[in-house]
């Protein structure tokens, strides 16, 4: 808005007729007393048509100036009796516009003169070439001015241009800088992310690596504690074996003393028992019949029953595969969702595994041969084996056939004997020698005979215990194959589970993380929903400041605010009107808050002073009452200034001139902080007694440096209304409590029911809010001693605890389990119970907090409940005069009928409806700042008018604190901002997947099968040399004794034992996607096969055979027990697990300064000088008159000298100067008679105006 000047009159136009009455006064005596021959030559001048009705209409205006021309003869020519007289004629107005022209740089130039028959043609004409000459002039001047302004906003433009290419260039610079920096960063990062890569997968096969060489230590660790364990039982046993020794042996020499009694008695019982034995004989030949009848039967029945066995075997196979398959059918849809990540992993160990199968491939069809070629070989002496029993089977049929035939034959023998003794009585005597060898011979009989028996006895009991020892093979055998296979699964499972276990101690860590930065997640997404309303409030008034012509007012604070005033740091200042200052002790006592420090009621009379403890540079505390009114001047403002047309004129000067108008306390009094910053201002604040508002005037009055104060109806003095708070009660926790700690189940690893408690304030600390944000804990159960593994199938659960008054305590009288996994804690009120309930008391709201679980990782959280008192404050402004600009989306309004100003609605808590907090949290950002880029929300703008404004305050700050104020007058207006890209939606952290537990068929293995000793083949005695004694022929001949057969010694096949075949490695298989996973199902179940009917045993017929008596057998000497060679198992050093490298962090992408230069100013072209022409004017008069005689030569007269009259020039009075080049005249009196005319008429003239002039002043002053 350009500059408006106030109406001004001219002291010219004032005293115009006095100076007129003078000049006229002046002519009129010049006409009265004439003008002598010698002061002024004429010629033929008389007849001038000049009247005194055109002087009188030229000077009837006393406002104009009056004109001057002058007609000066330039050339007298006499053409016969003519007299041509040539003039120039000059008029003061086409003088003094030329002079005005080529002072202001106009080009004159004079062009061909032009002449006229009239004086008034040529003053006309010369009137009207500078009237044409002055409105060049002026508009010249005017494009000057003009030229000059655009001169002055181009120097303005291209010096505010000229720094933004220089902070262009300087921003770029640094961004090049910032960018070389990033990109060597980048690089330094990307060589780092590739050593990284390299290092991670060399990591991940060393990992690959150690995990195997794990498996196996631990595997062999086992292995060992097995091996120790069995050696532990050796020795044990050894031990045993070698008590049992010791005592066999004191029991062995105590049998060698017995044996020799025991010797003669079975001698004696001998005789008797051989009787029996051929009766036996003959029974066992028929029961040998019916037993081969049954063998024949047993093995048609062991034909069957193996096969039977075979059948059974598969239908266990089939059936087990039957059920495993239904098992695996179910559980196929499980196992396939955890497939996929199990396959990616088991890929890794099928080729590390893959490449091991195929080195133990190699190694197995090494052995393999080995095995065929050790089997071939046992085989062989399994069949030689079989052959010689059979051979030993028709061998012992036939010595038995032969024994039969003996014993027949010793029976004849004894009778012959007999006859024989008889006979050879008297011989007996001749050959005593022979009776002595005969009886030598028969005790060595006796004696074979006897052994024979025995060696009969120990065979038969051999036979048994070798068949027994061969059934007890066989089962030790197929059980040590049985135990060998729990070995190879019991290790396979062992290594499964030390898998699982490591894989479930990574799983459980990562659930953890994982609860952590779920808990994050759900935070800053709550964070970002709050955040993106904010952004698109912020967005929406962003558009509708830069869209909707409605907000013109608000958009011309950026083009025509001419008021700049936002700090002033080095500002000092005066207070006038105040006498109570409070002491630099009192006020350090009552700052405990920003809003305690205005608690009124806690001043004492010593805290007030009546001289300023203050510095006139800082903020200086005053006690006010209501009613003061008192004055703040600020002196030394440097950076606030008022614009004047284009000119911005510093501020140097503001004064505030303030009243309290109300204040809250009882007694009226308050406390006041005048800040050392104009543009911050005052803060009024007073104990809250009653119900009455802090209302505080204020005029602001901004001056130049000469003083003067500028005139705010003339400007665009646009002032911020920023920070009119308005809540409907302060936010608060219930800090002096504290929720009972949280109690929660889960399953220990037996699964039993468990619980753990957590309480979060076991560290000593209080529920708190800070920056209007309350403050979390959150941590995880303890459980104590128990062993729990926190998973989605052993998840936590909360238990519900309902306290109840006993008449002396509230204690804890009803625990329910909840499937919620958050609950609500309880204050003192409720006993502090926890549960889903909204908890009152009396009414109230009794809920302090609440607790989250994440059932599946264990974390729990605690969230003290944000509360808000009933308490409302509210900040208004009364603009007055001023004009209110409305800011769009702002909470701000104005009430048109009251003046008001302010937010009828809660602006200071999300929670009460505001867009945004007032307050900034540690993740949003509050308006009430005045750097925010919200600041436009609790704002408004306001055009100075006169600089009155009332401010009030409605309400405590909060419940039982005072009522604060803080009003700032400054030209920080909250314009919206571009909030710029929308916040960004963060990413939910993925949830871990808990490893599958392997099946554990084998938590112990069985005792190890002893392997049965077989038992010692008996050693067949050897028949004695008898000695053969050559008798006479006439000698008695005794009967020959029959010979007993030799019982057949078994043929003894030492068979090696049998090789062990080795076991074929498993090729790895493949891990198969899960879409591949087929399960089928037979659709008939197996049938177990009918068990066949075992041949019932032949019952043999039974000879009472007595007992045979005992060979008194010498008692073997026990042998000493051999020490067991203890198992020895190599463990290898436990492997080192690889350290992860650490991945390199990618450097932040420079933030680039971009510096908007805005288009380069266009230089206004040179201004030039118009060009403006004139010509003289010449006045051609004609004279013709008789010819009259030549008269003499007359003298030249003296040029009359200028009259010295007043300082207005008149507007057409005509001086005429005259040059005579040569006159004829010589009566001189005629030419004074005419000039005296002349002067008379002219001076009439200047009297008339004069007297005008008179009429009009005299007129205009009354």
């Amino acid at each position: 808005m350009g500059r408006k000047d106030s109406q001004r009159f001219s002291i010219r136009k004032y005293s115009f007729g006095a100076a007129s009455v003078l000049l006229g006064t002046t002519i009129l005596a010049m006409g009265a007393t004439g003008v002598h021959a010698d002061e002024v030559s004429t010629s033929a001048a008389t007849d001038t048509p000049l009247s005194a009705s055109v002087l009188t209409d030229t000077a009837a205006d006393p406002a104009t100036t009056v004109d001057h021309s002058e007609k000066q003869v330039v050339s007298v020519k006499e053409e016969g009796n003519t007299t041509v007289t040539t003039s120039v004629v000059t008029t003061d107005s086409l003088e003094d516009a030329k002079t005005s022209a080529v002072k202001e740089g106009v080009e004159v130039e004079e062009t061909a003169p032009q002449t006229h028959t009239s004086l008034e043609g040529a003053i006309a004409d010369n009137q009207a070439q500078s009237k044409e000459i002055n409105t060049v002039v002026s508009d010249y001047q005017k494009a000057k001015e003009s030229h000059k302004k655009e001169v002055a906003e181009y120097d303005k433009a291209k010096a505010e241009y000229d720094a933004k290419v220089a902070e262009k260039a300087a921003a770029d610079k640094a961004n090049a800088a910032s960018k070389a920096q990033y990109d060597t960063d980048q690089a330094a990062y990307e060589k780092g992310l590739a050593k990284y890569q390299a290092d991670k997968k060399a990591y991940d096969a060393a990992l690959e690596v150690y995990n195997t060489q794990k498996l196996t230590y631990d595997s062999k660790v086992a292995e060992k504690a097995a091996a120790d364990a069995a050696n532990a039982k050796s020795e044990a046993d050894y031990k045993v074996q070698l008590a049992v020794y010791e005592t066999a042996k004191k029991n062995y020499e105590a049998a060698m003393a017995q044996y020799s009694k025991d010797k003669a008695k079975y001698d004696a019982e001998k005789e008797a028992y051989d009787a029996k034995v051929a009766e036996k004989v003959r029974t066992e030949i028929e029961n040998k019949a019916a037993q081969e009848q049954y063998e024949k039967d047993l093995a048609t029945y062991n034909a069957a029953y193996e096969k039977y066995q075979t059948d059974l075997a598969a239908y266990k196979t089939a059936k087990a595969a039957y059920d495993a398959k239904v098992a695996e059918k179910a559980a196929a849809d499980a196992a396939n969702a955890q497939a996929k990540a199990k396959y990616d992993a088991e890929m890794v160990t099928y080729e590390a595994a893959l490449s091991e199968y195929k080195t133990n491939k190699a190694l197995y069809d090494a052995a393999l041969a080995e095995y065929n070629t050790k089997k071939a070989a046992y085989d062989a002496k399994v069949a030689e084996k079989t052959q010689a029993e059979i051979t030993d089977k028709a061998a012992q049929e036939q010595y038995e056939n032969d024994l039969a035939a003996y014993n027949t034959a010793y029976e004849k023998y004894q009778t012959d004997l007999a006859t024989y003794k008889t006979a050879k009585a008297a011989y007996d005597a001749k050959v005593a020698e022979k009776a002595a060898t005969d009886k030598a011979n028969a005790e060595a009989k006796a004696k074979y005979d006897a052994e024979m028996a025995v060696y009969n006895a120990a065979k038969a009991q051999y036979d048994k215990d070798l068949q027994e020892y061969q059934a007890k093979k066989a089962q030790y055998d197929k059980d040590k194959a049985a135990y060998d296979q729990l070995v190879a699964i019991k290790a396979e499972e062992d290594a499964a589970k030390a898998k699982y276990e490591v894989e479930l101690a990574k799983y459980n860590v990562d659930l953890e993380q994982y609860g952590k930065d779920f808990a994050t997640y759900q935070t800053k997404l709550a964070e970002y929903q709050t955040a993106l309303a904010q952004y698109k409030d912020a967005k929406a008034a962003y558009d509708k400041y830069m869209n909707d012509n409605g907000f013109q007012d608000l958009k011309d604070v950026e083009t025509v605010q001419d008021l700049t005033f936002q700090r002033e740091g080095g500002a000092i200042h005066t207070i006038n009107g105040i006498s109570a200052y409070l002491t630099r002790d009192a006020q350090a006592r009552l700052n405990t808050s920003n809003v305690h420090q205005y608690d009124s009621n806690k001043l004492e009379a010593s805290d007030i002073v009546a001289t300023s403890p203050w510095a006139n540079n800082e903020t200086e505390f005053i006690q006010i009452k209501e009613g003061d009114k008192f004055v703040v001047t600020y002196d030394n403002l440097n950076q606030s200034s008022m614009r004047e047309n284009t000119d911005m004129h510093p501020i140097k000067r503001v004064i505030y001139r303030y009243e309290i108008l109300s204040l809250p306390s009882n007694d009226g009094k308050g406390i006041a902080a005048v800040s050392s910053d104009p543009t911050v201002t005052l803060t009024v604040g007073a104990s809250t007694d009653q119900n009455k508002p802090v209302k505080v005037a204020v005029d602001v009055e901004f001056y130049d440096g000469n003083g003067n104060k500028f005139d705010l109806t003339q400007h665009n003095a646009i002032v911020a209304l920023n920070s009119l708070n308005h809540w409907t009660g302060a936010s608060y926790v219930d800090s002096g409590d504290k929720p009972r700690a949280l109690t929660v189940e889960a399953k220990d690893k037996d699964g039993n029911t468990v619980r753990g408690t957590w309480n979060p304030y076991a560290d000593g600390s209080s529920m708190s809010i800070e920056n209007n944000a309350v403050v979390v804990k959150n941590g995880t159960v303890d459980f104590g001693t128990a062993d729990v593994t926190i998973s989605a199938e052993n998840p936590i659960k909360i238990v519900a605890q309902k306290a109840t008054w006993n008449g002396s305590e509230f204690t804890v009288s009803e625990e329910t389990v909840v499937d919620a996994t958050s609950v609500n804690a309880s204050g003192a009120g409720n006993g502090h119970s926890i549960g889903t309930d909204e908890f009152t008391l009396d009414g109230k709201d009794d809920v302090i907090g609440s607790y989250t679980i994440d059932p599946t990782s264990g974390r729990i959280i605690f969230t003290p409940k944000k509360k808000f008192e009933n308490v409302e404050h509210q900040e208004s402004v009364n603009v007055g005069n001023n004009k209110y600009i409305p800011i769009p989306n702002s909470s701000v309004s104005y009430d048109s009928a009251t003046k008001e100003v302010t937010s009828f609605k809660d602006n200071q808590y999300i929670e009460h409806g505001s867009i945004f907090n007032g307050e900034s949290s540690t993740t949003l950002e509050g308006w009430d700042n005045p750097s925010s880029p919200y600041l436009y929300y609790g704002g408004a703008g306001l055009k100075m008018a006169d600089g009155h404004l009332v401010f009030t305050a409605n309400g405590a700050n909060a419940a039982g604190q005072p009522t604060v104020y803080w009003f700032a007058i400054n030209s920080n207006v909250g314009i919206p901002k571009n909030p710029g890209e929308a916040p960004k939606e963060p990413t939910a952290p993925e949830e871990p997947k808990a490893p599958t537990p392997p099946t554990i068929t084998l938590e112990v293995l069985p005792a190890v099968p002893t392997e049965p000793t077989p038992p010692t083949a008996p050693t067949a005695p050897t028949e004695p040399n008898y000695t053969v004694v050559t008798v006479d022929a006439e000698e008695p001949k005794a009967p020959t004794e029959p010979k007993a057969p030799t019982p057949p010694t078994p043929t003894v096949v030492e068979v090696p034992a049998e090789p062990s075949k080795p076991e074929e490695p498993k090729a790895p298989t493949p891990p198969t996607e899960p879409n591949y996973t087929v399960v089928t199902v037979d659709a008939e179940e197996p049938k177990a096969p009918t068990e066949p009917k075992a041949p019932t045993p032949p019952t043999p017929a039974l000879v009472e055979v007595p007992v045979e008596p005992r060979k008194i057998t010498a008692p073997v000497e026990p042998k000493a027990p051999t020490p067991p060679t203890p198992v020895v198992v190599e463990v290898p050093g436990e492997p080192t697990k690889p350290t992860p490298p650490t991945e390199p962090t990618a450097p932040t992408p420079p933030t680039m300064v971009t510096v908007n230069v805005p288009n380069k100013p266009v230089s206004p072209k040179e201004l030039v000088a118009p060009k403006v022409k004139w010509h003289k004017n010449y006045l051609v008069e004609r004279v013709t008159r008789p010819v009259p005689t030549t008269p003499p030569t007359p003298q030249k007269p003296k040029t009359p000298g200028t009259p010295t009259g007043p300082s207005v020039t008149p507007t057409s009075s005509v001086v005429a100067k005259q040059e005579t080049e040569r006159t004829n005249s010589a009566v001189l009196p005629e030419t004074g008679d005419s000039n005296q005319k002349l002067a008379s008429v002219t001076g009439l003239g200047f009297l008339s105006m004069a007297l005008s002039g008179l009429w009009s002043a005299r007129k205009r002053k009354h």
